[in-house]
């Protein structure tokens, strides 16, 4: 039994499926169930009920995933330390990134990032704010950015901070709106600004008519006419059909999305961390 065969069994456990586990692994299906005949060979125990619908884990097998799980962690932090005492910058950098800033913002960032450190690998996960930092207060990831200012009791970093736009096919009055259909972006940041901006103007509720979690599947229905919608600038480009309101230029008043760093002081420890806060801290005017 090696770390190989405990992250691909974390990784059925998840899935409940071998297929999927194995488009997950890049790796073929064939070599995983060889993988785990081998294992439960070696244990001499089942570890998988496989089924037509997927595969559900035994007593045992569900013993070994979960104790398995401090083991993996624990390996991965040695790794870490080890690679650290190195002068080079090396390793592996576990970020948790906010869907729509890991959509827009991130994706320059990384690429100037690992051109600077091109040993540096980056393990991404993406999510809703709250995801992230859960996996943050789990210890699955160094760094965690959200939009929404979750409450974290370690070190908090604004990054950045985008105006609130009011967008649409056609161009259309602000005064119109309590009669405009509504996509509404159901993220925590945005639903704060968009609802604080909404009862200062108007006493009716608005038509929301659609809800979605990602600003890029909001533009799209907003670009073939189904409504109207409050998106932060920053995913705007010049190419997009639309019709933009900034809110700062109806209210004069700021109406901002901010994005905010998380993580731990004791990560600094490792120097891919310190490199990627001191990366991001010097390029952000807001750090």
């Amino acid at each position: 039994m090696d770390f190989r065969d405990l992250a691909i069994l974390q990784i059925i456990y998840e899935e409940k499926n071998i297929k999927k586990a194995a488009d997950r692994l890049f790796i073929s299906q064939p070599a995983i169930t060889y993988r785990i005949h081998q294992l439960e060979k070696e244990l001499n125990i089942d570890l998988l009920i496989r089924g037509n619908k997927g595969v559900q884990f035994t007593l045992q097998g569900e013993f070994l995933v979960e104790s398995s799980k401090s083991l993996l962690h624990q390996r991965d932090k040695l790794i870490e330390q080890v690679q650290n005492m190195g002068i080079e910058v090396q390793g592996t950098l576990r970020l948790g990134v906010a869907n729509n800033f890991a959509i827009y913002m991130l994706p320059p960032i990384l690429a100037s990032f690992t051109k600077a450190f091109p040993k540096v690998k980056i393990q991404l996960k993406t999510g809703l704010g709250r995801e992230i930092m859960k996996l943050l207060e789990d210890g699955e990831i160094h760094i965690g950015i959200e939009s929404a200012g979750h409450k974290w009791g370690e070190q908090k970093v604004l990054i950045d901070r985008n105006s609130i736009c009011l967008i649409s096919k056609n161009k259309i009055s602000v005064e119109d709106l309590p009669n405009q259909n509504l996509i509404y972006i159901a993220t925590p940041a945005i639903k704060r600004v968009f609802t604080s901006w909404w009862q200062k103007n108007f006493a009716t509720d608005p038509l929301i008519t659609m809800e979605t979690d990602y600003v890029e599947t909001c533009k799209k229905m907003v670009i073939n006419g189904l409504g109207v919608a409050f998106v932060p600038s920053f995913c705007l480009e010049p190419s997009d059909s639309l019709h933009i309101i900034d809110l700062e230029t109806v209210e004069n008043e700021e109406f901002v999305l901010e994005s905010w760093m998380n993580y731990r002081e004791s990560t600094k420890d490792l120097s891919v961390v310190r490199e990627f806060i001191n990366f991001i801290t010097t390029t952000s005017v807001y750090s």
